[in-house]
């Protein structure tokens, strides 16, 4: 009889996914050594083949695509990974210790985002002076309902914005925030273009 964490070790999907992936570069592989070795022979090759076998390389370089594309619930990854949580400006037991960019202050960060990319309405970039950007973020109904109720009992604490796992800002709350955010970091046009654009998609 199987134990429980044997079904359970059985069942994991990230493990068949992992096989998948790997059975799939293994067959890109042998498609590109199999197409080096015939170009290499010398002997003409019948164009239908040829026609074949790259059909075949790009159906497994696209299975390889979708395994490494695909988050936990289907859809593709966001290029720019946007998270708010609350934060604590002192330790706390269940925080998440982190740095503020590169400022060298810590932070404790609660371990539930508020509001996530799926989250976001509409980014786009705001100019704060000649050499400094920022970015304007407009939420949905649930995320902006899910921002307005975790502010309401957080006044005067501070709250994180990440962008890619780095905390970028932490401003302190100081009225119950709901359908928009600022995320002030004093980049460039092109930071803060690629941040806008990379947050909005899902």
């Amino acid at each position: 009889m199987k134990m429980t964490s044997d079904l359970l070790r059985e069942a994991d999907p990230l493990n068949d996914d992992s096989r998948r992936l790997d059975e799939a570069r293994d067959q890109i592989r042998r498609t590109v050594l199999a197409a080096a070795s015939v170009a290499h022979s010398g002997g003409p090759v019948p164009r239908r083949r040829v026609v074949l076998g790259a059909a075949g390389a790009l159906a497994a370089a696209l299975t390889v695509g979708l395994l490494v594309g695909l988050g936990d619930r289907g859809t593709l990854r966001a290029a720019v990974r946007f998270e708010v949580r609350l934060a604590e400006a002192q330790p706390v037991p269940g925080l998440i210790v982190a740095q503020v960019g590169d400022s060298g202050r810590v932070i404790y960060l609660h371990p539930e985002m508020i509001v996530t990319n799926d989250d976001i309405a509409q980014s786009w970039v705001l100019q704060d002076g000649p050499d400094g950007f920022s970015v304007s973020v407009e939420l949905m109904e649930a995320g902006a309902q899910r921002m307005r109720q975790a502010t309401a009992t957080h006044l005067g604490r501070p709250m994180a914005i990440l962008i890619d796992g780095e905390v970028v800002a932490v401003p302190v709350v100081r009225s119950a925030i709901s359908t928009s955010a600022v995320i002030n970091g004093l980049y460039t046009r092109r930071e803060a273009e690629r941040i806008a654009d990379g947050i909005g998609m899902r």
